[in-house]
């Protein structure tokens, strides 16, 4: 066996094709995030089903199981696609995980269900309470999100549907993230959060990167408020890097890559077609080529180490003892600050001195 992406396994007898498809359904988007790296909304085209279809397709030539995430734009914007692509996986027997990343808001009772009876995983996007949240995610007509996010996030919960949430982490937003464990505890169907810290690419400028000991002061006391938080016998909320940190430390297996575009193994195609390695990297160095292409299969894995191949690690991160714990920083991070890793490395150096202090005491 050998270990991939975030501790996991695969078996040595796998195909060593991509693992991870990204499907931007649609470009077009209800919101108009500040920092958005795909300018949700600015386009308004939708992935046509032989686009998807050809997608699923060249997995299945290439992989034996594989994650579908369907993102945007707002990907809910096009669901009748994704319920087909659904339909599609199942009848061909198909062993893939699928997943939807939304931003909630057009989650009412009914859409709820919907996604219910798809059984599909769904991960939200929140930034925040209202105030940081609808600085960072307005809707298009610039009034705030954050009411019709939380409301989409309860709607999933009163029907048993548990999701991860995702926060963008800025220099606007980093000092709610206490605040951002407490609602995700009231809330009762969050099971984690997942930071991003936020890359200086499409809407977002460099202003927006926060302070590297702010991001680990606010996040260290987030942790403290989560594990108060269960002490007093509230829904306890993790965060995913620190509980993968945990596990490493429990089995002793390091991790080799910090993802799917990392370990390459990751393809993402846009509403129009174009084949890019990395979701966060949309530009032609990184593009694979086009959906429909008879011929974009044939040096797929060429290609995928060569758009890795591009970004180098800091020297800093090739030096350090704790890579094999770490796994490294997001290369699409690298690439987009020109090196410059200093939040991202003060974020996970919180997350490892809890998983290692978590260690200790059991």
């Amino acid at each position: 066996m050998s270990i991939y992406r975030d501790g996991g396994e695969k078996s040595s007898s796998a195909r060593d094709g991509p693992r991870l498809l990204v499907l931007a359904v649609a470009a077009d988007c209800n919101l108009r995030c500040r920092y958005c790296y795909a300018c949700g909304g600015d386009d308004k085209t939708h992935m046509s089903w032989p686009v998807a279809r050809r997608a699923v397709d060249l997995m299945v030539e290439h992989s034996d199981g594989f994650k579908v995430q369907f993102t945007g734009g707002e990907p809910l914007l096009n669901l009748g696609l994704v319920e087909k692509v659904l339909i599609y996986l199942e009848d061909g027997g198909v062993d893939a995980y699928c997943q939807v990343q939304t931003n909630a808001t057009l989650i009412s009772t009914e859409m709820a269900d919907r996604l219910k009876r798809l059984g599909i995983g769904v991960g939200v996007s929140l930034d925040g309470l209202p105030g940081p949240n609808d600085r960072l995610r307005p809707l298009a007509d610039g009034s705030g999100s954050a009411g019709a996010a939380v409301a989409g996030i309860k709607n999933l919960g009163n029907i048993g549907i548990r999701v991860g949430m995702t926060c963008v982490l800025t220099a606007l937003n980093v000092r709610g993230l206490p605040a951002l464990v407490e609602l995700a505890s009231y809330l009762g169907n969050v099971d984690g959060i997942t930071l991003d810290p936020v890359r200086p690419v499409g809407r977002a400028g460099r202003d927006m990167v926060p302070d590297p000991a702010l991001a680990a002061r606010y996040l260290d006391a987030a942790i403290e408020r989560a594990e108060m938080i269960a002490r007093m016998g509230g829904h306890r909320v993790k965060f995913r890097e620190l509980e993968r940190m945990r596990r490493i430390l429990s089995t002793g297996r390091g991790r080799r890559y910090h993802c799917y575009f990392d370990a390459c193994q990751s393809l993402m195609v846009t509403p129009g077609g174009e084949v890019y390695s990395c979701p966060s990297l949309l530009l032609p160095e990184f593009r694979l080529g086009d959906i429909m292409d008879p011929c974009l299969g044939t040096d797929l894995r060429d290609g995928l180490e060569h758009a890795r191949e591009i970004i180098e690690s800091p020297l800093r991160c090739r030096r350090c003892s704790d890579g094999w714990l770490c796994g490294g920083p997001c290369p699409a991070y690298v690439f987009s600050t020109g090196g410059d890793v200093e939040v991202e490395c003060a974020i996970k150096g919180v997350f490892m001195r809890h998983a290692r202090e978590a260690a200790e005491t059991r």
